[in-house]
């Protein structure tokens, strides 16, 4: 009798084991296991996640390397119809054993942060691989351009983390209380990454120049524009560090979002707004800057868009447009109709202000244009300012480095 009860007793801990494996075991879910796709339920929300994308992203030392953070596995052997043996299901963390024997565990966060519904992509988008823009027209110059101090951008992540979110956002930002020095621009940038090397060098000055190679270089009225949209990689943010500004009337920064301006053409002047997407048009640059003879060209519309339709970059410029037209010859007219109606709501909605010595201009290159009224130097009173730009890709990435740090996220 003592035998059959230790028995029994023996038989029903299998029994309860095998429930509570059941209860675990996703691939015992008819709901969970369908086709090429895992349903999963986490945190009250059902998530779907195909096979495929979750045998790629095994993260184990086999298929990932720690600290390079890059798949491993060899494709030439990767299957992609791999279908799971067997899902388990713990608290933070699902373990899967593919048919193959091969073994993966995936966080239930980290799951979720890259989950397949459109409300956490789109999270994902705005929080790790781009924030979303804010567009403004000169009316609200003043609540767009926040002000951030030099100090705190050099000595403090979380300052400097504002700092380049503001920029990312809205396009342009003000640093102020910058060290009356011509190096000091170059500190802001080495706490982002690298700056943007061009014919004109690591960092230009804008002054005034007689002979020069570049109309910015000049006192007279300058024209708003983008820089340089004669580079297919073009540079994305424009840094400029008043040390002296003019005592004359003149001198004073226009600033123009153009996203707000395509927006606008796209629901009120919808026909010029199409031309100034699809027409392509060359721009240029010819001559030499420190014994280097340069002939710059590019060709894109005045309004780049994506496959979604939203506006990734912008090149305008007067100068610096060259005098071949790639379209045909009937294009001609309705264009450069377009392209002056699109220079004028930019004159329409633009800001208009004056920097300050010791502050540093940071706009979006390849979404604002920017202008600068005529002035007049003294002997006493020559306007300088020092310019550098930095990719976006610097910008982004320090972006997204500062979020995982001051977050204690992880990406892998």
């Amino acid at each position: 009798m003592l035998l059959i009860k230790k028995l029994r007793s023996v038989s029903n801990l299998i029994e309860s084991f095998k429930l509570n494996l059941n209860k675990n075991s996703l691939i015992r879910n008819a709901s969970s296991y369908n086709n090429d796709i895992l349903a999963l339920e986490v945190k009250g929300e059902t998530l779907k996640f195909p096979y495929v994308w979750l045998r790629d992203n095994c993260k184990c030392e086999k298929c990932f390397h720690p600290t390079a953070k890059s798949r491993i596995l060899d494709w030439s052997k990767f299957d992609i119809n791999a279908k799971p043996k067997d899902i388990t299901k713990h608290e933070d963390y699902i373990h899967v054993t593919w048919n193959d024997g091969h073994v993966s565990t995936f966080g239930l966060n980290w799951l979720k942060f890259r989950s397949f519904t459109p409300e956490n992509q789109h999270k994902y988008t705005n929080e790790l691989y781009k924030p979303s823009k804010v567009t403004w027209k000169g009316e609200n110059f003043n609540q767009v351009c926040r002000k951030h101090d030099y100090s705190e951008i050099i000595s403090s992540d979380e300052a400097l983390l504002n700092w380049l979110k503001d920029t990312s956002v809205y396009g342009v930002s003000l640093i102020q209380n910058t060290p009356d020095n011509v190096n000091s621009i170059d500190d802001v940038v080495k706490r982002i990454g690298f700056p943007k090397q061009t014919h004109y060098g690591v960092r230009f000055i804008v002054q005034n120049v007689a002979n020069t190679s570049n109309v910015a270089y000049l006192s007279s009225n300058l024209q708003m524009h983008t820089d340089l949209p004669y580079y297919e990689y073009c540079p994305g943010v424009n840094l400029l560090h008043c040390l002296v500004q003019t005592k004359s009337l003149g001198g004073e920064n226009t600033l123009s979002d153009c996203h707000y301006i395509a927006n606008y053409m796209k629901q009120n002047h919808h026909k010029e707004y199409e031309i100034l997407t699809d027409t392509e048009v060359e721009w240029s640059d010819i001559g030499t800057e420190n014994g280097n003879e340069f002939y710059k060209l590019y060709r894109s519309p005045v309004i780049s868009l994506d496959k979604h339709g939203e506006v990734i970059r912008v090149n305008f410029s007067i100068p610096q447009r060259g005098n071949h037209f790639p379209g045909p010859i009937e294009q001609v007219k309705p264009w450069y109709e377009a392209y002056s109606l699109f220079y004028k709501l930019n004159q329409q909605f633009s800001a208009k202000f004056k920097v300050d010595p010791g502050n540093i201009l940071v706009f979006d290159n390849i979404r604002m244009l920017h202008g600068r009224s005529k002035y007049q130097d003294s002997e006493d009173n020559i306007r300088k300012l020092i310019g550098v730009y930095v990719d976006w890709d610097e910008i982004y990435s320090r972006i997204r480095s500062l979020k995982v740090k001051l977050n204690n996220e992880t990406l892998y």
